[in-house]
């Protein structure tokens, strides 16, 4: 062993806890990376110069030193935070998720993400397609434009609740009510405002009947046919008549189309005491079109889309993937990480609430599983490392000036 084998050793201590160093200085710059993932250096030691045999002595297997021989991921999950844009996903448990750029299949654990011009949700700083994952397992662009309205239904029954008075009266002192503001939906997906006038039918003769004479006009004043009967009855308990509680209206279209519509007045009643009609629309089924408003994402990775009628629809699932053995991935910047080439390695690929994977929280992230108070007690680990080695290196040069001034004055 010479001063020259101590020089090697402390610089092979340096360079190892430079790298060190640049590893700890990686972890902390990416503090507040989504879904970055910190590494842990690898050292190893450089063994004796002879190769250390069975019978060397431990005098003989001094050693050389030191190297850093690569670096292991740390793949722990990191805090969820939410962010209020419910674009932005987070994984709450195990799984990637499963995104393609330029023909490549990434798998991330940052979930920034956004809906492009196209419909489909891309990774907002790389803009891989985020991909969906169907029934039977199979991958594809997670896209929403073929999902930008919500069709309309026609209305096929108006059901109304309430009292028909016999004691309100119009200008005439005839028995007569007007129902404005009756909303439906014609065939092709068009609101129309119908109003309905109730004239009590004086010229009834049958007792304990009570008979009110409808008439139905669209916006334009329009009467719409209803056939042969445009009359409701009651009977003695005021309650209406079956086979005289409906009435049938042709709703036209501008288009030429038209549709049927059912006035259900079952459980409306003729009150013969009271001065003041109260009937109203209970109800009435039909929606127009309706235009996106909202896009959210469920627990299970579920589209879920609000339309301005007030319907809501399911699009598509959102894809993860599992690997039994996630160390053997690599980097691929921007928080991605790729299968190596020629490797064996494969996603099982499932989503949200399966077994092996974990569930989603919209509206949130997975921050970076940086420890910072463990790395900057790793940095004076290394600090003291590297000044260490320094002083041997500054000691092993002494030594060395001692044995040629020595040698120079023989």
């Amino acid at each position: 062993m010479t001063a020259f084998s101590g020089i090697y050793s402390s610089m092979t201590g340096l360079f190892g806890f430079s790298t060190a160093l640049d590893v700890v200085s990686d972890n902390i710059s990416n503090l507040n990376t989504p879904g970055f993932k910190s590494n842990e250096s690898l050292f190893r030691d450089l063994g004796s110069a002879t190769g250390g045999t069975a019978d060397q002595s431990f005098e003989q297997a001094i050693g050389q030193g030191t190297y850093v021989s690569g670096q292991v991921r740390n793949f722990a999950e990191g805090q969820i935070q939410a962010t209020g844009n419910p674009d932005n996903l987070a994984i709450d448990g195990s799984g990637f998720f499963v995104e393609t750029l330029n023909g490549q299949q990434l798998y991330t654990r940052a979930g920034q993400f956004k809906f492009d011009t196209d419909g489909h949700l891309v990774d907002s700083v790389t803009g891989a397609r985020v991909q969906a994952i169907d029934s039977s397992g199979k991958l594809s662009d997670l896209m929403v434009d073929q999902i930008q309205t919500s069709h309309a239904v026609p209305t096929t029954q108006v059901k109304f609740s309430g009292t028909l008075s016999t004691g309100q009266t119009d200008a005439s002192n005839n028995p007569t009510f007007t129902l404005n503001s009756i909303k439906v939906v014609d065939a092709s997906g068009t609101s129309q405002t119908l109003t309905a006038t109730f004239t009590l039918d004086k010229s009834n003769t049958t007792a304990g009947t009570t008979i009110w004479d409808v008439t139905v006009t669209d916006a334009n004043g329009e009467t719409l046919t209803t056939g042969q009967q445009n009359q409701i009855r009651f009977d003695g308990t005021q309650e209406a008549q079956p086979g005289f509680d409906t009435l049938d209206i042709i709703l036209p279209t501008a288009n030429q189309q038209s549709s049927f519509v059912t006035l259900d007045f079952s459980d409306a009643i003729s009150n013969s005491s009271g001065t003041t009609s109260t009937l109203a629309v209970e109800s009435a089924d039909g929606t127009p079109e309706g235009a996106l408003t909202g896009i959210t994402f469920d627990t299970n990775g579920i589209v879920q889309l609000a339309f301005s009628n007030g319907k809501t629809e399911t699009g598509p699932q959102v894809a993860l993937a599992a690997f039994s053995n996630p160390a053997a991935l690599v980097e691929s910047g921007n928080s991605t990480f790729a299968i190596p080439r020629g490797s064996d390695l494969t996603p099982t690929l499932g989503h949200s609430g399966d077994d092996g994977f974990g569930t989603l929280q919209a509206g949130s992230l997975e921050l970076a599983n940086v420890d910072l108070g463990q790395e900057f007690a790793n940095i004076i680990v290394l600090q003291r490392g590297y000044q260490g080695s320094s002083q041997v290196l500054n000691v092993a040069s002494q030594m060395l000036d001692t044995l040629y001034n020595a040698l120079s004055n023989r």
